[in-house]
């Protein structure tokens, strides 16, 4: 199994860079988590929409949907017959919210003639050539769904957008590789009581893969001076164990 990272930016970008999405490829399968903003520029480096099995969407933030859009102009004038239009998983409950998106770009029927839209259920694995992820449902401000990959006999695991919760500690449990989030300097960063918290802190991250027995952990949708050193270190003191950053472009055996 192989990860790309097409994009590891929070919603305010690091310079140069897309915000979250991540190339998973695994048996025969090709799948895109998350198309968050400059994420469909650096895909088209290495593969047409055509050669992916599917796009998988975390949660309904900008940050990690919104290049939807931009995915769509990839071939604009092209009406696919139903079966071989892209499939797009959605979270539950959002259908709508992309039917707004595409009457917002002045045309209800944007995604329809490209895309096959559906909803996954939350808990069910979505199976494609040698490869399944299996959504978890993890602790955002808006309901969101980490998801596990399974294929070649390896595991990885993607938090999403998460606080510390019973969801990250599922993802977390004997993967060969967490790829988590770590969008907080501090915790005066997150939501404050009473309102629900919704990021975690490197350090955070690296006490849910050391608690879960994670193998190898990788941050992500972080903010980067530098070469992100800050987060490598607190991270690593509580993992017990090297940590990796990850970077753009770039792509990991797992």
């Amino acid at each position: 199994m192989r990860l790309t990272i097409l994009g590891r930016s929070p919603a305010s970008p690091n310079p140069g860079e897309a915000c979250a999405g991540y190339l998973v490829e695994g048996g025969s399968a090709r799948v895109l988590v998350d198309i968050g903003p400059g994420v469909v520029a650096q895909l088209v480096r290495r593969h047409h929409p055509d050669e992916l099995d599917a796009v998988i969407i975390s949660h309904m933030h900008a940050d990690h949907m919104l290049d939807l859009v931009t995915l769509r102009y990839v071939y604009p004038w092209r009406d696919l017959p139903a079966d071989q239009r892209l499939r797009v998983f959605l979270p539950p409950g959002s259908a709508d919210q992309v039917l707004d998106l595409a009457k917002g770009v002045g045309n209800a029927k944007h995604f329809e003639a490209c895309f096959r839209l559906a909803e996954h259920d939350g808990s069910s694995a979505l199976s494609f050539d040698g490869m399944r992820l299996t959504p978890v449902p993890t602790q955002h401000y808006i309901p969101c769904w980490g998801f596990r990959a399974e294929a070649d006999g390896r595991r990885l695991a993607y938090t999403a957008d998460t606080a510390p919760c019973g969801g990250l500690t599922d993802l977390a449990d004997d993967v060969d590789l967490l790829l988590s989030e770590a969008t907080l300097r501090s915790l005066d960063e997150d939501a404050a009581p009473p309102e629900p918290r919704g990021h975690l802190t490197p350090a955070e991250a690296g006490e849910a893969a050391r608690d879960g027995g994670s193998r190898r952990l990788m941050l992500t949708h972080m903010p980067v001076n530098g070469d992100g050193s800050w987060a490598r270190t607190t991270a690593s003191e509580a993992f017990e164990s090297e940590v990796e950053i990850a970077e753009p472009s770039q792509t990991y055996e797992i």
